[in-house]
């Protein structure tokens, strides 16, 4: 996975207009609106345990689906008690996005609470070239992975505001050099949108329409 350098500023005004949207919408009325979680999700788990290299060998040795098995966060689409305005705002948003990128379906939109997590999962069930498009308020987030290669944990510190990171999961049945183990958690909210696209000759396309 690697962080793209810059953003295209058409994308940028997409992305700040529902954040803006976002941040009134959860602080409207008498204190800030705590969205729901899927509280059978956590199983026990903290933002620490569920992306610290104990749960990863964990995950490892056992039966991996691909989906990330223990989570902390708010999935504007699958979360149950989603208020209907964040899950129709999330949808507007996922369109827009699949227009401006000419993919066709994003894989996820989550919002991460404060102490908010993904814990380690491979994303088997879903393999190709991703893109991942993360704001963080104050950096304070950040992406993990295993480098397929030489074994090393890796943290990739979020930066302040809108950032973008590409790159490809492979499936269970493909090289043990494409799998790609990885998690994420923040000390602070957290947005996440991420896209799979299947061929490699769209993705570099995509790439370079986000660049600008």
């Amino acid at each position: 996975m690697r962080l793209l350098k810059k953003m295209s500023p058409e994308l940028l005004v997409i992305l700040d207009e529902y954040k803006k949207w976002f941040d009134q919408a959860v602080n409207f009325g008498h204190g800030r609106l705590k969205l729901p979680v899927d509280e059978k999700r956590i199983d026990g788990h903290t933002l620490a345990s569920a992306t610290s290299t104990e749960y990863l060998e964990s995950v490892m040795k056992d039966s991996h689906r691909g989906i990330p098995e223990v989570a902390l966060v708010t999935d504007f689409q699958y979360t149950s008690l989603v208020p209907v305005r964040f899950r129709n705002k999330s949808a507007e948003l996922c369109d827009e996005l699949l227009e401006f990128l000419g993919a066709k379906f994003n894989a996820v939109h989550v919002h991460y609470p404060t102490g908010g997590f993904m814990g380690w999962h491979s994303n088997w069930d879903c393999p190709g070239y991703n893109i991942l498009m993360s704001h963080s308020p104050d950096g304070k987030g950040f992406f993990r992975y295993r480098d397929s290669v030489t074994k090393e944990i890796i943290t990739m510190e979020d930066t302040i505001g809108w950032s973008c990171k590409v790159g490809y999961y492979g499936g269970k049945e493909e090289s043990e050099d494409l799998h790609y183990w990885h998690c994420a958690g923040s000390d602070s909210p957290r947005q996440t949108l991420g896209f799979v696209i299947p061929h490699k000759e769209m993705w570099e396309m995509m790439i370079e329409e986000i660049e600008g």
